[in-house]
């Protein structure tokens, strides 16, 4: 992680994430990285020291965990994704991942790592730089902090729910934090909804810096990111809470995407998006998703024949993001979630990764309100997904199948989004009934992939997740 600190240098993309401040949705050139550049001069003027946090941001989000190893790894480890090409993938799609293994499956497990860290780092970065500057207005800090702590907050989630405990690394005195031991789970998440708290109770209201985007870090980002880990937790009053804080904005700043325009939930500045990582894509940035290049036969992953088959006939999330083609004269079902990608599909068509959407919130407080004994509402909330992908209204009665009914609306809302299937059959406890099922293979400790053995080797306090030793 030392060499990643090393090497990090402040970078801005145009529009990558606005810190709803004014003057800082252009580009703004720093001459040299922030290792070779002092942080009272970093930290000297409101630009530079705006340019610093949205190159943190930057710099997280174009790494390889976030633009694509989150979503094709976590998809390959539960029971969505299959790759087609070759067997460097197998280890991951069998759970069968060690980490003494050199193969490039586990390389890419261990750059999740590297990747989340070395965001942290630079989080930690913004922080301690803004908080001891004495040139930045109080205005201007308690922004940059917000949105330092909720990015930092975000990438702890993402960091616990890949590895399980993990260091809490809240500075960047590598003195001080190289031999940290890890974590309970339960400490960070006590972390990351501190940071949450402080984050939600100062960012603004509105996208007003950016109005026609959706790149600003919201209150309502922190309390939809609030809701996912209260309900990890099984804080249920909690979870719909907040949840019902994003929900309450429907009409005003957020909106399900209607039926007829499902294929255009991912686009960039759509009202159903709390939060996008920018600059918006098309047919000529470059884009690919999951490292697909839309073309057709060219994609080397396939969604599961297994997975398509738990689909109602007339799912609209089945025949609108889904693409069926065909690679090595085999047929095979791209993710087409998004399609700036494909020249001939993206003519206009402006996206933007979508990290938090408002179908999330609904089958947040959906499970939130059937934990309570709440199941009528609990349906409610189901429906309002399951309605909008042309689906029937359900009328599920018994607790335990709505509870199922709740997954499978989850599985189909949120495929080849973020891991977010294989951190929700875990946090329910059902990833060895449904996994198990599907793969010989599977055992109980891949719930949580191992530590890569160099963070190991480089520090004797750090221990291997259980069973992996």
């Amino acid at each position: 992680m030392h060499s990643i600190m090393n090497n990090y240098k402040i970078k801005l993309l145009a529009g990558v994430l606005v810190l709803g401040l004014t003057g800082c949705e252009k580009l703004i050139d720093i001459p040299a990285p922030v290792t070779e550049v002092s942080s009272s001069l970093v930290y000297a003027t409101e630009k530079t020291a705006i340019a610093a946090g949205s190159g943190a941001a930057s710099s997280t989000f174009n790494s390889l965990a976030f633009a694509i190893n989150l979503s094709a790894i976590g998809a390959m480890a539960a029971d969505e994704l299959d790759f087609l090409a070759n067997v460097n993938y197998q280890e991951i799609m069998d759970n069968t991942y060690m980490p003494l293994s050199s193969t490039s499956a586990v390389s890419n497990i261990n750059s999740l790592w590297s990747d989340i860290y070395a965001g942290i780092y630079r989080f930690n970065s913004v922080i301690e730089g803004v908080t001891a500057s004495p040139a930045l207005s109080d205005s201007l800090k308690t922004q940059l902090n917000a949105n330092a702590r909720f990015m930092r907050a975000l990438c702890y989630y993402y960091l616990v729910n890949l590895f399980g405990e993990v260091p809490l690394v809240l500075e960047t005195d590598v003195t001080k934090t190289a031999l940290l031991p890890k974590s309970s789970v339960s400490s960070v998440n006590t972390q990351i909804v501190a940071d949450l708290v402080a984050a939600r109770d100062v960012l603004p209201a509105t996208y007003a810096a950016q109005p026609t985007l959706r790149t600003v870090v919201t209150k309502w980002a922190a309390s939809a990111l609030l809701a996912r880990v209260y309900l990890g937790s099984q804080q249920w009053d909690l979870a719909e809470r907040e949840a019902s804080k994003v929900i309450d904005e429907s009409g005003s700043l957020y909106v399900l995407t209607p039926t007829t325009s499902i294929r255009d939930v991912f686009i960039s500045g759509g009202k159903e998006a709390i939060l996008q990582f920018g600059p918006y894509l098309s047919a000529t940035s470059g884009y690919t998703y999951m490292g697909m290049t839309f073309g057709a036969g060219t994609t080397q992953y396939s969604l599961r024949e297994t997975f398509l088959a738990t689909f109602e006939g007339n799912d609209l999330r089945r025949s609108q993001w889904i693409r069926d083609t065909v690679y090595n004269a085999v047929t095979n079902h791209q993710p087409f979630k998004y399609r700036a990608g494909n020249a001939t599909t993206a003519t206009s068509r402006p996206e933007a990764p979508t990290v938090l959407r408002l179908a999330e919130q609904y089958l947040i407080r959906a499970e939130a309100r059937l934990n309570l004994s709440r199941a009528d509402e609990a349906l409610d909330d189901m429906n309002a997904v399951r309605t909008r992908a042309g689906l029937d209204a359900s009328t599920e009665a018994d607790p335990a199948q709505l509870a199922l009914a709740i997954e499978a609306e989850n599985s189909h809302e949120f495929f080849s989004e973020y891991a977010m299937r294989f951190f929700n059959l875990r946090r329910t406890n059902r990833s060895d009934a449904v996994l198990g099922a599907l793969k010989s293979t599977w055992t109980p400790k891949a719930k949580y992939f191992p530590l890569p053995q160099v963070a190991i080797n480089a520090n004797p306090n750090l221990l291997q997740n259980p069973d992996y030793e």
